[in-house]
Parts: structure tokens; sequence; C-alpha cells
């Protein structure tokens, strides 16, 4: 009597797909002010949006897809090619000015409860994941272990540790030749082992096929 429930939602600047809703500027665009406090409130209403949608998909007995309270977002991917279609989802190239607006909309989004979440914010994509956007569900890419450790994986870690992201959603390429949806190192050994991460991890759309 469970009836079935889809994952998918985005909410990257506004609730998507589920009718009507505000429409928050981009994400680079909010980066672009610096204002963690600003990204706070636009969160909060982004959630507050959320549930309200939600509980009224289910006074209507709706549980399709974009009607539940999982949502991919943010994106805090390091943007370094501008030939990546998605670039406008990031919060640029910085990988400390990424974190601080990541772990802040995680936390506008999920809610400060202590026993009831708003809704589940992802991460994503995990890791190494920018354009160019053609070769993006292919490329396997090779990081040095410096870059990987001070440019691609710092905003994963904070919204982790600090924000307490619910989800993480693996990336559609390679890293050092394995699946980044499959890849014991970064999945295992880093994510959960070295951070703690207690979370569920999600692949990307048909990521695994």
């Amino acid at each position: 009597g469970v009836p079935a429930y889809d994952w998918w939602n985005e909410a990257l600047h506004g609730v998507a797909r589920a009718g009507q809703a505000t429409v928050f500027p981009q994400a680079i665009g909010m980066a672009a002010t610096f204002d963690t406090a600003l990204m706070g409130e636009v969160a909060n209403a982004i959630s507050d949006e959320a549930r309200a949608k939600h509980q009224e998909f289910l006074r209507h007995g709706m549980y399709g897809r974009y009607e539940g309270l999982t949502f991919w977002s943010p994106n805090i991917n390091i943007f370094r090619d501008p030939r990546w279609g998605r670039g406008q989802e990031t919060y640029g190239e910085d990988p400390f000015l990424t974190s601080r607006m990541g772990v802040t909309f995680v936390q506008g989004l999920q809610g400060e409860d202590p026993t009831y979440r708003k809704l589940d914010a992802t991460a994503k994509h995990y890791a190494v994941h920018s354009g160019p956007e053609s070769e993006r569900h292919q490329f396997d890419v090779h990081p040095s272990e410096r870059d990987l450790y001070e440019t691609y994986l710092p905003a994963f870690q904070a919204l982790v540790q600090e924000g307490k992201v619910d989800s993480v959603m693996g990336a559609y390429n390679r890293v050092d030749g394995e699946s980044a949806s499959a890849s014991p190192r970064p999945l295992q050994e880093i994510l959960r082992k070295d951070w703690g991460f207690h979370g569920y991890v999600v692949s990307d759309c048909d990521s695994v096929e």
C-alpha cells in the first residue's frame, strides 16, 4: 500500500517542473553577489514553495515525477570550461566561494529542524565534472592529487560535513578510468570513510546504463 516514489526534481534557482514557482537568478548570478545571507533567504523561499507544492500534491493523491521532496540541487561543480552548457548552474570557478554558497543553499533547502527535514538536497555531480558538454557522458578525467583535493573536492566535502547534505549524485564521466557513479575510491573511501557521509548516493539520469 506504499505509493511509488519518483526521486527526480530540480531547484537550482527555484522549484522546477512542478507548476508555477518563483524564479530566482541563476546560481552563477547569485555567486557574483558573494552574499551568503541572501543565498540563505533564496534557498529558504525555494524550500517553502517546494513543501507547499508537495503537500498540495499529496492532498490530491498525486505522487508523480517532480511532485516529491528530493531535489537534485545544488550543482557545485567547478566551472572551468566555457564550452560546458550548464556552467550557469554552478557558482563559478572558485572552490571557496562554491563551498560557502553551496553550504548555505543546502541548509536553506533542508531546514534547521533537528527532527524533520523540509526536503532532501543533492550535491552534484560528484566529481571532477564540467565541459565540454558533448563529452560529458564519456570522458575519462585524470586529475592530479593536488588538483583533486584543492579544486574539485572541497565543495563536496563542505556540503557533506558542514551542510549535512542528504544526497550526493555521481557524475556521468569516468575518474581515473572508473565510473564516477560506481568507483570505490570516491564513493567509499573518500565520501563515506574519510568524510563520514551517511546519506544516500544517486546516479545521474541513465548514467549507470
